[in-house]
């Protein structure tokens, strides 16, 4: 017992002394040259998000639009019916420009793969919901969500 208990030691001790705080540059010395097997990037942006195209297609229909009131600001809950079944990743993206109309406007979208229209209507149904503050609602009287056919609005 005795011997096993003094070889682990010795070998935990051993290991120990393996793990060093060595970091090796980026850049090597000699050459110049970037080594590709370390990532070209700094601290704070692995915390961000790259700007990627969101390549979503607007939900054919929207049924119901919600604002419902909560401390520091409201839930926009929407729901829709997309034209095929299936659909994923369902995101509400603000339009470009309608900032200035007083309407804050937002496009439903969701990523659908093309296919038969077999699916019931619950199959294709949607919901997304979006935190707004009371900071961002202020400078607007409605709010609009369209999708691909049509539109629905509440004023606040």
């Amino acid at each position: 017992m005795f011997k096993t208990v003094s070889v682990v030691m010795i070998s935990a001790l051993a290991l120990a002394g393996c793990g060093g705080q060595s970091e090796a540059p980026s850049v090597s010395a000699e050459t110049g040259v970037n080594n590709p097997l370390i990532p070209q990037r700094s601290a704070v942006s692995f915390f961000t998000k790259k700007d990627e195209v969101y390549p979503g297609q607007p939900v054919g229909v929207i049924t119901e639009l919600l604002l419902e009131r909560r401390p520091g600001g409201a839930i926009l809950r929407v729901t829709g019916v997309a034209d095929y079944p299936g659909p994923f990743d369902v995101r509400l993206v603000p339009v470009e420009g309608s900032e200035d109309t007083g309407t804050l406007t937002f496009r439903l979208l969701a990523l659908q793969l093309p296919g038969p229209r077999t699916g019931g209507e619950l199959a294709r149904t949607v919901t997304a919901g979006l935190w707004l503050s009371d900071k961002a609602l202020a400078p607007y009287r409605a709010l609009r969500v369209e999708g691909l056919r049509n539109a629905q609005s509440i004023s606040r």
